[in-house]
């Protein structure tokens, strides 16, 4: 019995000693000045040493450490006189301790990263603790606004008479012109709406969410609550339809035809411009600053004041006490030959 104690100590000892001398033997083996190397990087989508804020930093490439690696860090720091930093390190274990390896991440960059020139560092450490860096240039673009509001221009087959329209039908094969807006109600793009002087448009005013879905509803979702909503179109000074000498002046109406609660909307009164009808008329042809704006009243009652000459009124704050709480400011291009 105990001579069989003492050969599985003897066992035990050997494996020990075994496994302690073959970690030594590995240690020994790690070429401790042999840096790491680094392959072709690529950095930004097709490795154009581009990437816009608020969306993620392609990089690729292969790495050799015959110490193995350690750890890899990305530094990124503004040029300029800018103090803007970013700065990641990867321990993953598909990295760390490998000899050989493909490095593949999107890294994020921030939204609120200043656009400008940026210089990108890229090290790779061993084991050994030698490290090899590769530098670049690194353009940081500016993020895309977020699309708030929109306005969507469809042409439509109708007749103006008066201040409203007549026979009013969806046409074919016609192609919506859409101005797009930043939260502050500034236009996002060219920020022009290019329509056909005599053209009948439907306009639809949307709004979006934090996660981009539609919730202009909010303003209609049932008789009382858009009792307190109306829409204008400000600015351009246009000669108003029912003032024209040629009937070619123009027309906004506002046309909804049901609440969100499904309840019928009776009366021009009532209306909101969620839903707009909209024609500029030749007599205002050319080039016009205007402005979409839903404003919200003081009391309920004042709504039932606005008639549908009033939607261009220059003092339109003084008469109707209340806020503007959405203001689209753009360029109307009523010209002809335009699609």
């Amino acid at each position: 019995m105990k001579t069989r104690n003492i050969n599985l100590f003897l066992l035990f000892t050997a494996l020990v000693f075994g496994f302690l001398s073959s970690c030594k033997k590995d240690d020994a083996d790690i070429p401790i000045s042999t840096k790491p190397e680094i392959g072709t990087l690529e950095i930004g989508s097709d490795n154009n040493q581009t990437v816009k804020a608020g969306s993620d930093l392609h990089l690729e490439g292969d790495i050799v450490a015959e110490a193995l690696i350690d750890k890899i860090v990305i530094e990124i720091h503004q040029e300029g006189g800018g103090n803007f930093k970013l700065a990641k390190v990867y321990t993953d274990e598909k990295y760390v301790g490998k000899k050989n390896a493909t490095f593949h991440e999107h890294m994020d960059i921030p939204s609120e990263a200043p656009a400008g020139q940026y210089h990108f560092h890229f090290t790779v450490t061993d084991k050994a603790g030698n490290s090899t860096t590769v530098e670049s240039p690194l353009t940081i673009q500016a993020a895309d606004a977020k699309v708030a509001f929109k306005l969507v221009f469809t042409e439509v087959d109708a007749h103006a008479h008066g201040d409203h329209f007549h026979d009013i039908a969806d046409k074919s094969g016609v192609e919506p012109i859409s101005v797009s807006f930043d939260n502050s109600g500034k236009a996002l793009g060219d920020g022009h709406a290019h329509i056909k002087p005599a053209g009948v448009y439907k306009i639809d005013f949307k709004q979006f969410d934090a996660a981009g879905q539609e919730i202009q509803g909010q303003y209609i979702k049932d008789k009382a609550t858009a009792s307190l909503y109306k829409a204008f179109l400000t600015g351009g000074a246009f000669v108003l339809n029912s003032n024209s000498t040629t009937s070619s002046g123009a027309v906004f109406q506002t046309k909804e035809t049901t609440y969100g609660d499904g309840s019928t909307v009776t009366g021009a009164v009532e209306t909101t411009g969620i839903t707009s009808y909209f024609t500029a008329g030749k007599d205002n042809a050319g080039e016009k600053d205007v402005a979409f704006v839903l404003r919200k009243f003081k009391d309920a009652a004042t709504k039932a004041t606005i008639t549908r000459a009033d939607w261009n009124r220059a003092d339109y704050v003084a008469k109707y006490p209340g806020e503007d709480i959405i203001q689209l400011s753009f360029e109307m291009h009523a010209e002809e030959g335009e699609d």
